[in-house]
């Protein structure tokens, strides 16, 4: 059974954070600048210990998404994080394999760096950090069409990615909270997987997907609280309501997967199992900010036969993604 995980993740020494700020503003700060650090034979044991086949990396936020797309800056760094982990594919191909930073500052750079990292790099995609929280707008809004629609005719999925709210919301959501506790709820215990789910939402309720009909998005942690909400949404939201072509439902079943990256016991992920199918879940752990051996351990114990095992762990992975057709015409997957 091969194992792919695809919410894993590196920095480059460039846009690695400072100590003690962004994802290293918490406990084991200097374990965890290491091993984003490493693309070498260190994570690949790791990846052997626990028995993960390969891993689909991305950049730690905020990466390029945080400079100006205006003077060139955001552009030209993405540029340099994506070769610099195309070097280390290179050097474990059949381990490693990637999702484009792009610098969202400028949707057309952004779009021309997607082109440049699948067509000339061999990436897999590429990875949004959910953009209110970097660039103060969604991907539903009209300037990123260009970006959407270089996702839909290169064939390759979107990854979209929580990020810290902006300054607006955490002061209006989680002021007065114990210091600790507010970073927390504003991000990974809660706020940040909420907004991606809004933002997820956004794109269908905004038509996205019957501008962009070729578009696949990826979502993690279970799909972000999508499965656990939307029956519920499309109470809430029938067509004199939505307006859309399709009840909300269907649009999320048809263009998005989820992932269980970050997600360890088996509730949520059953929930999004029995929402999305055993088609549209992938495996993920979130290396290393969580353990590749705690991830193997939620893949083992789930209640699925062998075969929807092996769809999870990485059959499925492997289509979206064309890992098993590299060098040869992508496979879409329906």
């Amino acid at each position: 059974m091969r194992t792919i995980a695809l919410e894993e993740h590196f920095w480059t020494p460039e846009l690695a954070a400072a100590p003690g700020t962004g994802v290293l503003a918490r406990a084991g700060t200097e374990e965890l600048g290491a091993a984003l650090d490493d693309l070498g034979d260190a994570r690949i044991h790791d990846m052997d210990a626990a028995g993960i086949d390969v891993q689909v990396l991305s950049h730690a936020q905020p990466a390029a998404q945080a400079l100006s797309g205006d003077d060139g800056a955001g552009p030209a760094a993405a540029r340099r994080a994506n070769d610099y982990l195309a070097a280390a594919i290179a050097r474990y191909p059949s381990r490693l394999a990637g999702f484009a930073t792009l610098p969202t500052g400028s949707p057309a750079a952004a779009a021309d760096e997607l082109r440049r990292a699948v067509g000339q790099l061999g990436f897999a995609g590429g990875l949004i950090n959910s953009t209110i929280g970097t660039n103060g707008l969604f991907l539903d809004d009209p300037s990123f069409a260009p970006l959407l629609s270089a996702f839909e005719s290169l064939d390759v999925p979107l990854y979209l990615h929580p990020a810290p709210p902006p300054a607006a919301v955490r002061t209006a959501f989680y002021d007065g909270l114990p210091p600790l506790a507010a970073a927390a709820i504003a991000t990974n215990a809660w706020g940040w997987h909420a907004e991606a789910g809004l933002h997820a939402l956004r794109l269908v309720a905004s038509g996205a997907f019957d501008r962009h009909p070729g578009l696949r998005v990826i979502i993690g942690h279970c799909g972000e609280m999508i499965p656990f909400m939307l029956d519920r949404i499309d109470d809430m939201m029938p067509h004199a309501i939505s307006g859309l072509a399709s009840p909300v439902s269907s649009y999320f079943l048809r263009h998005f997967w989820v992932t269980t990256s970050g997600m360890f016991s088996l509730p949520p992920v059953l929930c999004a199992l029995s929402v999305f199918g055993v088609d549209r879940v992938l495996f993920s752990v979130d290396y290393p900010f969580s353990p590749n051996a705690r991830g193997r351990a939620l893949l083992d114990a789930l209640p699925l036969a062998p075969d929807d095992t092996a769809m999870v762990a990485g059959e499925t992975a492997a289509r979206l993604l064309g890992l098993a057709l590299r060098g040869q015409a992508r496979r879409a997957v329906a």
